[in-house]
C-alpha cells in the first residue's frame, strides 16, 4: 500500500504510472483536485483496481487529519508500506506571501509542515509493514554544497529558526523570521524536508523499522512546478539546462527515479540522500544536439538505475542541533502528536521479575533524591516539590518507613549489614571539598514556603491526591491508576486521623 501526494501532474504523475504498472502496489493518490486526478488516470490508462483517489488540501491541517482518518478506514487493517511526500509549490514571482487556511505561509506549509504532520499521524501504522519507507522529495536548491544550491541567490538558510520559534503565523512569513522571498521560501522548505528525513531516521528508524530518505531526481525543467514563472523563463530554462549545464532530466525519467527509491531493494537504506550520477560533461555540445539534450551528465539524464548513489549533504542539512530545534518548532506549529520511540526490550524473564519487584522501590528512592534541588530557581532558592510528589512522600513515610520499615525493613537492614559488611573508609574519603550546607547555596526560605513543605490533608483536593498515592503504593505494585479517587473502595479516616497523618 503506497500513498503519494501531489500526483495529478509532473513528477508525481509519472511516478504513479510506474507504481501502478509494476503491479506490486495499491496506490492512493492524495490530491487537492480529485476531478483532475480522475481525468489523468483515464488518460494514462491507470488500472483503477490498483489506484484510489483521496482528497487532500495541504493548505489545511484539518484536511491532513481528515485524510489520515479516511485512510485508516480505507486500509481495513492493512499497514501502509510507502509514503511519498512529493507535493510541492514554487512561487518565486510573488512580491508578498500568500497564507494558508491555518495562517502560515503557503509554500512552507504545503511543502513541509503538512507533510510533517502527516508523517506523525501515519508513522505508528507503518511500523507494522515489512519494509516501510518514507521518501521526501528534496532539491539541489536546499543543499548549498552544490552550484545550484550554493551559487544562486537566494540561498536556503534557516538561520536560528526565529520565525518558526515565534509561531510562524501571519505576518511571520519566513522560517528565519526575516523578509519574504518566494524563491527562498521554496528552498527553505526543501532544506527542512531533507533535515527532517535525517532527524526522523535518527529518532524512529530503530524503534519503528522505517526507512527515511530524501532524493533529488534532477532538474525537471519542463515540470508544471515552474508554472508560476514568467513565459520567457519557461521557454529558455529547459534549453539552458539541456545544452549548457547538462542538468536537465525529463519528467518521465525523474518519475522512474522516484519509483526506484520506493521499489528498489537497494534503497531500503535509511538516513540517506539519493541522487543519480551521469557521465562527464566534456564535449557534450554535438552529442547533446543529436540527442535532444538527453545524454549523460552529472545529475542529468541517462545512467539508468545503476547510476544511483548516496549523495553528500551540506553542513546545514547535517546540523543536528538545528534539526532538533526544527522538529520541536514544527511539532508545536502543527500540534503534531508523535509516538514514543521505544526500542527493543529484552524478553528475558529474569529482567521482568526484577523489574516487577523493584519498580516501586526505585520510584520511592528517586523521589526522595529529588526532594530538594538547591539553587535551581532564578533567585537561588530550592525548587519545591509538586503536590503530587509531596503526597507520595507522605504515603512513603506512613507505609514504607513507618509500617514496613519497623518490621520487614529492620530485618532487612540487619541482614544487609551482616552480609555486605561496612563501607570501607577509602570509599568515603577523597573529596577535595567539604559539601556546603544547604543554607550557603540557596536563598533563605520564607515561612510561607517552609509551611508548604507539608501537604494539607484537610484540603479536599490534596486529600484526594494523598488517597491516590497511598492506594497506589499499597495495592497497585507501581501501576498508577488515572481514574478518580472517588472510585476507590476505601477512604482516609476521620478528621482527627487526618490531622495526625498530616503531622507525620
Amino acid at each position: 500500500l503506497c500513498v503519494i501526494t501531489g500526483c495529478s501532474s509532473g513528477l508525481g504523475r509519472e511516478t504513479v504510472k510506474n507504481l501502478v504498472a509494476s503491479g506490486d502496489y495499491h496506490v492512493i493518490g492524495a490530491v487537492r483536485d480529485a476531478d483532475k486526478m480522475e481525468a489523468v488516470a483515464e488518460i494514462d490508462g491507470f488500472n483503477m483496481d490498483n489506484f484510489h483517489i483521496m482528497d487532500l488540501e495541504l493548505n489545511s491541517f484539518a484536511s491532513v487529519h481528515a485524510f489520515c482518518d479516511e485512510l485508516s478506514e480505507y486500509q481495513l487493517g492493512k499497514p501502509l508500506d510507502r509514503l511519498i511526500c512529493n507535493a510541492g509549490v514554487y512561487q518565486p514571482s510573488l512580491p508578498h506571501a500568500k497564507w494558508s487556511v491555518d495562517g502560515h505561509e503557503q509554500t512552507m506549509q504545503i511543502n513541509f509542515l503538512s507533510h510533517f504532520l502527516m508523517i506523525s499521524r501515519l508513522i505508528d501504522d507503518m511500523k507494522q509493514a515489512s519494509d516501510p519507507r518514507v521518501i521526501m522529495v528534496g532539491s539541489v536548491t536546499g543543499n548549498d554544497n552544490t552550484v545550484g544550491g550554493g551559487g544562486v541567490y537566494p540561498i536556503a538558510d534557516l538561520k536560528q529558526l526565529d520565525g518558526f520559534k515565534a509561531g510562524f503565523e501571519n505576518p511571520v512569513a519566513m522560517a528565519d523570521g526575516y523578509g519574504f522571498i518566494g524563491a527562498k521560501a521554496y528552498k527553505d522548505s526543501k532544506l527542512c524536508l531533507m533535515m527532517m528525513s535525517n532527524f526522523l531516521h535518527s529518532k524512529f528508524n530503530k524503534s519503528h523499522g522505517i526507512t527515511f530518505s530524501s532524493i533529488y531526481p534532477g532538474c525537471i525543467a519542463e515540470t508544471p512546478l515552474f508554472r508560476e514563472k514568467r513565459a520567457w523563463f519557461r521557454k529558455y530554462f529547459p534549453i539552458f539546462m539541456k545544452y549548457i549545464t547538462g542538468g536537465f532530466v525529463g519528467v518521465e525519467e525523474a518519475g522512474q527515479r522516484l519509483f526506484q527509491v520506493a521499489h528498489d531493494p537497494r534503497c531500503s537504506k535509511s538516513g540517506v540522500y539519493w541522487s543519480w550520477n551521469g557521465g562527464p560533461r566534456e564535449g557534450r555540445g554535438a552529442a547533446a544536439l543529436e540527442k535532444g539534450g538527453q545524454i549523460s551528465g552529472g545529475g542529468g539524464a541517462g545512467g539508468g538505475w545503476d547510476s544511483i548513489y548516496v549523495n553528500d549533504q551540506s553542513d546545514k542539512v547535517n546540523n543536528l542541533e538545528l534539526c532538533v530545534d526544527l522538529f520541536q518548532a514544527a511539532t508545536k506549529i502543527t500540534d503534531a502528536q508523535w509516538p514514543s520511540a521505544k526500542t527493543f526490550t529484552s524478553p528475558c524473564p529474569t529482567l521482568k521479575v526484577i523489574t516487577a519487584v523493584s519498580t516501586n522501590m526505585i520510584a520511592r528512592e528517586e523521589l526522595k533524591r529529588m526532594e530538594d534541588r538547591p539553587g535551581f530557581n532564578e533567585d537561588g532558592s530550592v525548587v519545591q516539590l509538586t503536590k503530587r510528589k509531596k503526597a507520595a512522600l507522605v504515603a512513603d513515610k506512613v507505609i514504607v518507613q513507618g509500617v514496613l520499615g519497623n518490621t520487614v525493613g529492620r530485618v532487612g537492614r540487619v541482614a544487609g549489614r551482616l552480609l555486605l559488611g561496612r563501607i570501607p573508609d577509602t570509599a568515603k574519603n577523597g573529596s577535595f571539598q567539604e559539601e556546603k550546607p544547604l543554607d550557603d547555596v540557596v536563598a533563605p526560605i520564607s515561612d510561607e514556603t517552609a509551611a508548604s513543605k507539608y501537604i494539607d490533608v484537610i484540603d479536599e483536593g490534596e486529600k484526594s491526591i494523598l488517597e491516590d498515592e497511598i492506594f497506589d503504593q499499597v495495592f497497585s505494585n507501581g501501576n498508577k491508576d488515572d481514574g478518580s479517587s472517588k472510585e476507590r473502595e476505601w477512604k482516609v479516616g476521620e478528621l482527627e486521623k487526618e490531622k495526625k497523618l498530616a503531622s507525620v
